[in-house]
Formats: structure tokens, C-alpha cells, sequence
């Protein structure tokens, strides 16, 4: 039996889902009760699927939306044509940037904007998305043609699932490694 997407994928009952209106705080609620959920075996969840008021997927809430929430943005005191004029690159500026937010960066103020920040100020828009009966093999041309790390899984027009990239390489790599060592005796 060839296998489908479909039967790759995670359903949305099994993923961490929260609604755009959602803090940062309660997605990473939602991915602390997802994680806990994962079957042995399986990958972890790194991202959390985003829902608007009409209950469709409208996002994914990833490791670098999280950082970027909290994270509060900091207009350079340079503008680049100085630095530019005194010798120095964007690099300069840049690791300047870096090490005041190490000297200045405080944890209070990131547990403060977790509570306030809403996700749909975040989220990255996912609408990129592959049927739920498409091959295995057009799941990684879209894996490649679009350097994503999942893809929504649809149903006649609707998000269904989702197919991670970690859980299609864990079955390929499954694929191989028993087509290498075929059982003794078959």
C-alpha cells in the first residue's frame, strides 16, 4: 500500500491550536498541554497552529514569533549613514544592538509582554497547503520548493492537519532503513 499524506499527518485535534485573539502566554499554555500529548515516538511540536473567528487556520506561531514577541523593538541611535561615514558596517551596528539587549534586557519586562502581546500581532500567515490524498513524493517537492518545515493538510478546501517535515523524514528514513535490512525469511 502506498502511503498518502493523509496517513502522515497530524490531525488538528492532535496539534496545539490557539485563536488569534490569544496572549502569548496562553499559546505557550497550549503547547505545554500539546507537548504533553505527544505519542512516543513522535516528533514534538514546534510551532502552534493560529484559528480566527471563523475557526480557519490562519498561521503558525513558531520558536522565532515567540522571540520576536518578546522581544521589544529598539530603534538604532545610529542612523547607517553615520556609520557608514565612520567606517563601520551594519555587522557593528548589529552586534552593538545585541550586546545592549544582553546589558539592558530584563526578564520582568519579557513575562509582562507574554501576558500582553496577542499572537495576531505574530504569527507568521501559513497558506501554504497540500490535499490529504496527495503522494508522499508531492509532499517533498513542496517541502523543497518552499524551505517550509510543515505544510496544512486540506479536505475540500479545509485545514485538516498539518504534515510535518520531522514526521515525513522519520517515516522515509523508516522506509529505507527497511528496505536495507528486509526481514530474514521473506
Amino acid at each position: 500500500m502506498t502511503k498518502r499524506v493523509k496517513d502522515l499527518m497530524l490531525s488538528l485535534s492532535e496539534y496545539a491550536l490557539v485563536d488569534e485573539d490569544a496572549t502569548i502566554l496562553d499559546a505557550l499554555r497550549a503547547l505545554a498541554e500539546s507537548q504533553a500529548k505527544v505519542p512516543p515516538g513522535k516528533q514534538p511540536h514546534r510551532a502552534i497552529l493560529v484559528r480566527d473567528r471563523r475557526r480557519e487556520i490562519v498561521g503558525k506561531l513558531h520558536y522565532f514569533a515567540f522571540l520576536r514577541a518578546l522581544t521589544p523593538a529598539r530603534e538604532p541611535m545610529v542612523t547607517r549613514e553615520i556609520l557608514e561615514r565612520a567606517g563601520l558596517g551594519d555587522d557593528v551596528r548589529d552586534a552593538s544592538m545585541r550586546m545592549l539587549d544582553l546589558l539592558t534586557g530584563d526578564l520582568v519586562d519579557v513575562f509582562e509582554r507574554a501576558r500582553n502581546v496577542a499572537v495576531r500581532d505574530v504569527y507568521t500567515p501559513a497558506t501554504l497547503g497540500i490535499d490529504e490524498d496527495a503522494s508522499l513524493f508531492a509532499a517533498i517537492s513542496m517541502f523543497l520548493d518552499h524551505h517550509t518545515l510543515s505544510l496544512l493538510v486540506r479536505r475540500d478546501g479545509r485545514t485538516v492537519g498539518i504534515l510535518r517535515l520531522s514526521d515525513l523524514f522519520d517515516e522515509l528514513s523508516r522506509q529505507m532503513m527497511q528496505e536495507e535490512c528486509p526481514e530474514e525469511g521473506s
